[in-house]
């Protein structure tokens, strides 16, 4: 008869058998992950838009649809962050919308960071928008949300994603931004990135910048949004070259 197989969970001595959990103290000075540290990469870039393609980005879109990208455009609102506002948050009067809730696959949440949680400020020309929406939406009620679902009666927000496919997408192949089928991400985020990177580019204190986008330091606003526009990047090689070479450039 074939000698039977020995299970690898009898290898142990006795006196452990049974007790592997406490082998190494459950305390975070012992834990061998609390000194691993791991860099990581990622390939992807942002597609960014000018403030004109922004624009004309929501030609055609309904009023709901229209009102979200242009707060996300203007604001660099997360799309959570604008699905999350009932109309209680947005402070006509004194000119702020109020991040206090978030709207992530069916669920209410809280901001991202304490940062992410300040108030958003809103000028003349957002609130008119937002306010003509308003006059416009079913859900008016300061406990309804600003972008609520007629399909779902209100009871939630729109879902973000299928706006994006259904929405974004198609007026961005529309306008050359992207072509047909590209696979690269493009959705409100794009949005978050383009404001911070015009502004940047633009001359815009990188601290204001980094006060409206509420990011908690501002290495990542210069490491992540800040992308450099074309015609920017062009403007500040001929700046270089014409202080190398002083009137040589034409």
């Amino acid at each position: 008869m074939a000698a039977a197989r020995s299970s690898s969970c009898n290898t142990l001595p006795h006196s452990l058998s049974g007790k592997t959990h406490e082998l190494i103290p459950r305390d975070e000075g012992t834990n061998p992950l609390h000194w691993v540290t791991c860099e990581t990469s990622s390939e992807y870039e942002a597609v960014i838009l000018t403030p004109e393609q922004a624009w004309i980005l929501v030609n055609g879109f309904p009023p709901l649809e229209r009102t979200l990208t242009i707060l996300a455009a203007a604001t660099g609102l997360r799309i959570s962050e604008c699905l999350g506002l009932q109309w209680q948050d947005v402070d006509f009067l004194n000119h702020r919308i109020l991040v206090r809730r978030t709207w992530i696959d069916g669920q209410t949440g809280k901001p991202k960071t304490k940062t992410s949680g300040r108030p958003v400020p809103m000028s003349d020309l957002l609130a008119e928008v937002i306010l003509k929406w308003k006059q416009e939406t079913s859900y008016s009620k300061p406990e309804d949300w600003v972008f609520a679902s007629s399909r779902m009666k209100g009871r939630q927000p729109r879902t973000g994603s299928v706006m994006a496919q259904s929405y974004l997408r198609p007026a961005a192949v529309r306008l050359g931004i992207l072509v047909e089928h590209d696979k690269r991400r493009f959705g409100f985020h794009n949005l978050r990135h383009s404001l911070a990177s015009f502004l940047v580019n633009k001359g815009t204190d990188v601290k204001t910048v980094q006060t409206l986008m509420r990011h908690s330091n501002v290495h990542t606003t210069l490491d992540l949004y800040a992308h450099a526009m074309s015609d920017a990047k062009l403007l500040a090689q001929r700046q270089m070259m014409e202080a190398m070479k002083p009137g040589t450039v034409n």
